[in-house]
């Protein structure tokens, strides 16, 4: 039998080693630009932590997660995203204290999809999460730091930044009721 990276995974060498050094090393420095703080979550966490952040009904936690039983009998799931390792690393770590929160991460995760062309079962993924600020501040920063970011990269003539809100509590009460009133129209030919 000849050795080959699991199927939808591969190795990554040499020069596009070093360009993905480069990648994440400019996001690391954007991020510390905007004072979010590096936060590393282990690789994987027990699958309630992504049950209970994703939702049993979502297609990561139904089709794409690596789940196995380690020697003990534990459910444990290779990490799919990051943002569910870092709301459980805040709550175990009692870090709801400090709010708000300005974290950043980067690094593998995984996830059982179908391979093809740039998808890959084991991916590299960085995100920020700003926590405790309930505010269109914090999204305009998100927003400007990602920005800040593609443009380190040279990505701003590739990159379109779209958008979209239902509004204040108001709009959104009247957009739930005026879409529960169109299914309500065409319930029977839902699935």
């Amino acid at each position: 039998m000849k050795l080959q990276p699991v199927r939808g995974t591969r190795d990554i060498m040499a020069d596009e080693a070093r360009l993905f050094r480069e990648i994440d090393q400019d996001f690391c420095e954007v991020a510390k630009i905007y004072d979010f703080e590096e936060i590393d979550t282990p690789i994987f966490e027990f699958t309630q932590v992504f049950k209970r952040t994703l939702g049993d009904v979502s297609d990561i936690v139904n089709k794409e997660m690596y789940t196995f039983e380690d020697r003990s009998g534990d459910s444990l799931t290779l990490r799919p995203e990051g943002t569910a390792s870092v709301a459980r690393a805040v709550i175990s770590n009692s870090l709801l204290r400090n709010l708000p929160l300005k974290l950043f991460y980067s690094g593998p995760m995984f996830r059982h999809e179908r391979p093809q062309k740039g998808r890959y079962r084991q991916f590299r993924q960085f995100g920020i999460e700003l926590i405790g600020v309930d505010k269109p501040l914090a999204d305009i920063e998100v927003i400007a730091c990602a920005w800040d970011f593609f443009k380190r990269q040279s990505l701003e003539q590739k990159v379109q930044l779209e958008i979209n809100t239902i509004g204040d509590d108001e709009s959104r009460k009247n957009y739930k009721k005026n879409l529960t009133d169109y299914f309500k129209t065409v319930k029977t030919q839902l699935s």
